[in-house]
């Protein structure tokens, strides 16, 4: 029978619950279920309530505990449950015992010696006569907040009545409990995927990974608390925080800070301490904070520095904030933090900084000694609720200038807020450059068009001009907005910088001569230029640029050092994209596009080139009409032409025989023709790969000295491989493979291992590789391209291994998530456990199986390998 309260994640300890209440030892059984607030104690009772029933025990649910309970209430809560529960119970031989209950319950004024020995002595005759008519459970939730309860529930132990009490390991009774219980369920925090299924089943939609583990990452310890995950996802659900992209329930912006839901017990139990704590641990929230802070807080507060003391004591022994060993304090989650801020407000968060800023500014006034890098923070988040104040500006300007190097990220706040309190002038001409370098430098392109565009509002100078130009073109680079008017109108002189920028990535113009800019030089600009467009330059940046990656490009050009990659926006979702591309993550691969094209109106050209390959993913994952729809969203026009080609015509898109190679050929150089008049680069090197394949696997014409001509202008990589499938060549083979195994693309791999082990004479080889590739990437389709290639070319797939020794259930887990291309952290936020905990997984296993490498451990399917979970 289908329960109507279904557990996820939960299967193990609701049965062993189930099975303590058809076992009722001959004295009676207390049954325990511990688990911290929101572990879902109440629904596995629910579920638990529902197995019984259905197996014709009567449940009794006990009301719940009321604040200031006494040590007799216990007995009334009995009398409540039975009355209630009377029909259900259908035996009139319960009158006398009710009675008898009931006469001492209602007459509290009788406190004599004896009162709570008569209370047990009724309680039990009554529960006694229950249990002897048939199977009873007596459910009592939250019991251990009311220690009254304890004895209460003990005398209702009888034979036939099985009493389950559910507590918080900490609660006031849980003790008592304990001590009385013969069976006990503990609810440990539930599994990532456990989590995934309860919110797969809950929302009725399957769950995108960005939306797990922003959640995992945002809950920390509470991310095993399904009541708070799904108090979490439903507070996102009406903030409109939530939509469905490509079948999959996303985060609309997953870098916004996820919060607790309003009333959390964690707030709630914040808010019994007082204001005093709830300032404090929004202070914890917003900036660094620590023991050495007190005095400071407290004066600026008109606090006590002892009592501030004792409520740090309080609060991290309540698990509200956590101390690290130098003294350190932060909130116990981001989304704590994240919840505490937005309950304070930002005018009430503005208001504390003011005062620390104060306070530390009175001190440097009486010549005493201040951080000046918190003063720095405080000032800063601040923001107009502190004054402008040139002197301000320049202590922001000298305590950026020294920290800079260690904390780029914290110093461009600080240049950013110098900038609007120096008031121009030649400060402001100090301050602009440098916040312009840091901001490329962290990877900050939305605030670095934020930036760009309030200078240009206060008037620009000759001299700020190729600065401002060049960090206008990054801004349009990497974020899906256009440039505001002003700031084209501004900039636009005889370079084309903004004009690239403006333009990229519909259509780019051919590189012109520019000034020389500090952040950006002519040289640079223009190899950024060629990369995009399919211009000579060297093979790293020409596969970039062949994909549409303005991410890499730009960190091949700049280096780590001058630039750093976006965490959000279009641009940085496609760059991951493609990482989880390179490493054979199908999976991350859909939930980098879903995020892109949440990021970016739908018709721009990232989120298109996103959905195309994706298309690719879902097509090798064997879900063709989600890929076909995916791809029949974007034009078969430049410049998506040549991946649209490569997509459609890709797995599950083959050609039956020497017509189909021939019409698809013909079609792919339409493509390549329309791309390279179109002057995009994207797609071309696949394109021109597949081509050469279609023709020497089927015979046909592929226009071969075309294609030897134009191997000059590709990569490496992309000319050898050409030359291998036109000529079948095998040293050219060998060298274009191996181009693709130095930069560990597994997927390119897998592609380029297939296409040879079709042509080439020394078949077995190449598609022994490329079987190995297709089981890590864990995509059927993959898999049964290279075992229909090996039977056509008379070879026999590889046999499965013989038995290995029994796997732990969390090693398998690992090898599972190995062949989903995950790397060792992303495992470790998936099982919750430490990076050292799955490196030495890692180490062992690969002493007890033999293997080498990841991707040989990777390989060893469960089906195929004898890697099962050990009885």
């Amino acid at each position: 029978m289908q329960r109507r309260h279904p557990v996820v994640g939960r299967q193990a300890e609701l049965a062993a619950l189930t099975a303590a209440g058809r076992d009722t030892a001959p004295s009676g059984r207390l049954a325990l279920v511990r688990g911290v607030a929101g572990s879902g104690r109440t629904a596995l009772l629910r579920a638990a309530a529902d197995a019984w029933q259905d197996e014709g025990a009567v449940v009794l649910w006990l009301p719940p505990v009321q604040p200031g309970e006494g040590p007799e209430d216990g007995f009334g809560a009995l009398l409540y449950s039975v009355r209630r529960h009377y029909e259900l119970l259908g035996q009139p031989a319960l009158a006398a015992p009710v009675a008898a209950l009931g006469a001492l319950c209602s007459s509290p004024a009788d406190r004599t010696p004896g009162r709570t020995a008569a209370l047990a002595r009724e309680a039990a005759t009554l529960f006694h006569h229950i249990g002897r008519h048939g199977r009873a459970v007596l459910i009592a939730d939250d019991a251990g907040d009311a220690p009254g309860r304890v004895l209460a529930l003990d005398a209702a132990t009888r034979p036939g009545v099985l009493v389950v009490a559910a507590t918080e390991p900490d609660a006031p009774a849980a003790n008592r409990l304990d001590a009385v219980a013969e069976v006990v369920v503990e609810l440990p925090p539930l599994s990532a995927p456990a989590v995934r299924d309860l919110l797969d089943r809950r929302h009725g939609t399957p769950v995108d990974d960005a939306l797990v583990s922003g959640l995992v990452e945002a809950l920390g310890p509470l991310a095993g608390h399904p009541a708070t995950v799904v108090a979490t996802v439903e507070a996102l659900c009406q903030d409109d925080r939530l939509t469905v992209s490509g079948g999959h329930l996303c985060l609309r912006d997953p870098h916004e800070p996820i919060p607790l839901p309003a009333g959390h017990p964690l707030t709630t139990g914040l808010h019994t301490y007082g204001p005093a704590a709830v300032r404090l641990a929004t202070m914890a929230s917003v900036v660094r904070f620590g023991l050495a802070d007190l005095p400071l807080f407290a004066t600026a507060t008109l606090g006590d520095p002892d009592g501030y003391g004792a409520i740090v004591d309080e609060l991290v022994s309540a698990g509200v904030l956590v101390a690290d060993h130098l003294g350190g304090l932060r909130p116990q989650s981001q989304a704590l933090a994240a919840r505490l801020v937005q309950d304070a407000g930002p005018r009430a968060v503005a208001r504390l900084h003011r005062a620390c800023a104060a306070a530390l500014l009175r001190r440097t006034g009486a010549g005493e000694a201040a951080d000046r890098l918190r003063l720095a923070d405080h000032v800063t988040s601040a923001g107009a609720a502190v004054p402008p104040d040139r002197r301000t500006a320049v202590t922001l300007l000298s305590t950026a200038v020294r920290t800079a190097e260690r904390e780029p990220d914290r110093a461009a706040h600080w240049l950013s807020a110098a900038l609007q309190h120096c008031g121009g002038g030649d400060t402001a001409g100090d301050i602009q450059p440098r916040l312009l370098r840091l901001l490329v430098r962290t990877g900050q392109f939305a605030r670095l068009a934020a930036e760009v565009d309030r200078i240009v509002a206060g008037g620009v100078v000759a001299a700020d001009r190729a600065d401002l130009a060049a960090a206008a073109l990054l801004a349009a680079l990497h974020t899906a907005d256009p440039l505001p008017h002003r700031v084209r109108t501004a900039l636009a002189g005889p370079d084309a910088m903004v004009a690239f920028g403006d333009a990229w990535p519909s259509r780019a113009p051919a590189p012109t001569a520019e000034p020389t800019a500090a952040l950006l030089t002519a040289h640079e600009v223009a190899t950024v230029r060629r990369a995009l467009t399919g211009g000579p330059a060297a093979d790293p940046l020409l596969r970039a640029g062949g994909l549409g990656d303005v991410v890499e490009v730009l960190r091949l050009v700049l280096g780590a050092a001058r630039y750093g990659p976006p965490v959000d926006g279009a641009a940085a979702a496609y760059h991951r994209l493609h990482e989880h591309r390179r490493r054979g993550d199908l999976a991350g691969v859909l939930s980098a596009a879903r995020e892109a094209n949440l990021t970016a109106a739908p018709d721009q050209v990232v989120p298109r080139l996103a959905r195309l390959w994706a298309a690719e993913a879902l097509a090798l994952r064997g879900q063709a009409d989600a890929a076909a729809e995916w791809v029949r969203s974007v034009p078969a026009e430049p410049p998506y032409a040549a991946v649209h080609w490569w997509v459609a015509n890709g797995p599950g898109g083959e050609p039956h025989d020497a017509t189909d190679a021939a019409e698809q050929i013909a079609a792919g150089w339409l493509a390549y023709d329309a791309q390279r008049t179109y002057g995009s680069p994207i797609g071309v090197e696949q394109l021109l790969v597949r081509i050469a394949d279609l023709g020497a696997r089927f015979g046909v014409d592929a226009a071969s000295d075309r294609l030897r001509a134009l191997r000059g202008a590709l990569t490496t990589e992309a000319a050898s491989l050409i030359q291998a499938l036109i000529d079948g060549d095998p040293a050219a083979a060998a060298r274009g493979a191996g181009h693709v195994r130095s930069r560990g693309h597994h997927l390119d791999l897998w592609y380029a291992t297939l296409a040879l082990g079709r042509t080439a004479e020394d078949a077995g080889t190449w598609l022994l590789e490329a079987h190995a590739l297709a089981r890590t990437l864990g995509a059927p389709v993959a898999r049964s391209a290279v075992v229909g290639t090996l039977r056509q070319r008379g070879m026999t797939p590889p046999q499965t291994r013989g038995a290995r020794p029994a796997f732990s259930a969390v090693e398998v887990q690992i090898v599972e998530l190995l062949r989903g291309g995950r790397t060792n952290r992303q495992i470790a936020a998936r099982l919750r456990l430490s990076e050292k905990t799955i490196e030495n997984h890692l180490t062992r296993l690969f002493a007890r199986t033999g293997l080498r490498s990841r991707v040989e451990l990777a390989a060893a399917t469960v089906e195929t390998d004898g890697l099962g979970a050990a009885s």
